[in-house]
């Protein structure tokens, strides 16, 4: 019974998924959705990723998101000018029984202005396709009913005049930077902004006779590296909050770094360790994992519903892998 009704909240959801964007645990990978004016803002000047992420599993593989990203920093080479960010990013969403499809296809540029050695400020816009599309063929309809068994040759009454559409989407944001790591072995980094996706609205009706615009999405972001003296230690507290139309999202984050390069063991084949637990109000506590080595680093992380769903298989399994390399020669206007 309790499937049953789980079954029918995901069919729910199916049809009204597309009023909310896809999100990541992953920040590294996917910041460009967070903000298009963090693009470039790496350890190096070229960062691709991809992110793998399964969920509610109890229910069959019905929901799965998939998501690749790039940028590029090209560096100034005075000290007085800006440097360019560029990123692209890729998503692809599946959800539901009706196999409710998303994908997306940004392209971020951003200009990163810096005041002086410590102090950046960053704008950036994006511009893309969003495309969604419906599969008919798990579709039933009460009017499908012929007072004894459901008959899929029987009419839906349904208006919908199209299963699939293709719109252009874009949006802007802002973001500071303070940073004096680079010039200290103990320092900290602040980083905060404020974005806004999907200023244009794109209609998202599957009827002709109807109206659904994509709301704007808001988002508000504050982070911190702050470095623990005398220590490989690094902590990592985030605070994240995102409105959609009525739909909101509070998520708060820490995470500790450990920096092997700094201890006996450097000149190994692994440069940082980290872990953490982010909460995500009234609805999940996620664990989180990660490793890099060399040029590539991978994440894992679960959630775990705390929600009026939870349960067993009622959770989230994330997976993130990314790569950087120093591309061109560093600059005397190096951003990171």
């Amino acid at each position: 019974m309790r499937r049953f009704y789980l079954i029918i909240i995901a069919l729910i959801i199916s049809c009204a998924i597309y009023a909310q964007d896809i999100h990541f645990v992953d920040q590294e990978v996917s910041k460009t959705l967070l903000n298009p004016s963090f693009a470039g803002k790496n350890e190096k000047d070229f960062m691709g990723g991809i992110i793998y992420r399964d969920q509610w599993t109890e229910l069959g593989k019905l929901y799965k998101t998939y998501s690749f990203a790039g940028e590029l920093l090209i560096p100034s080479q005075t000290r007085t000018a800006g440097s360019l960010g560029l990123g692209l990013w890729i998503d692809r969403d599946n959800a539901g029984f009706v196999r409710l499809g998303t994908n997306q296809l940004g392209f971020s540029i951003a200009y990163h202005a810096r005041l002086n050695d410590e102090n950046i400020f960053s704008g950036g816009i994006y511009a893309g396709i969003l495309n969604q599309h419906l599969t008919e063929d798990n579709m039933k309809w009460d009017s499908q009913y012929n007072g004894y068994y459901y008959d899929q040759n029987l009419s839906s009454n349904e208006n919908i005049s199209h299963y699939s559409y293709t719109k252009p989407d874009v949006g802007t944001g802002i973001s500071y930077s303070f940073d004096n790591r680079r010039t200290k072995s103990e320092g900290i980094k602040i980083q905060l902004g404020y974005a806004m996706y999907h200023l244009n609205k794109p209609e998202m009706s599957y009827t002709s006779n109807s109206s659904d615009k994509l709301n704007i999405r808001s988002v508000a972001h504050l982070s911190s590296i702050v470095d623990i003296p005398k220590s490989i230690v690094s902590i990592n507290p985030v605070i994240l909050y995102m409105q959609q139309g009525q739909s909101t999202q509070l998520r708060m984050s820490l995470r500790g770094i450990f920096d092997i390069t700094k201890s006996s063991m450097k000149g190994g084949n692994i440069q940082k360790i980290w872990a953490g637990f982010h909460y995500r109000n009234k609805d999940a506590v996620i664990a989180e994992v990660g490793i890099k080595s060399y040029n590539v680093g991978v994440s894992f992380s679960y959630d775990w519903t705390i929600s009026s769903l939870k349960g067993k298989g009622i959770g989230a399994f994330e997976i993130a892998l990314n790569y950087t390399t120093q591309i061109f020669k560093v600059s005397s206007n190096r951003l990171l």
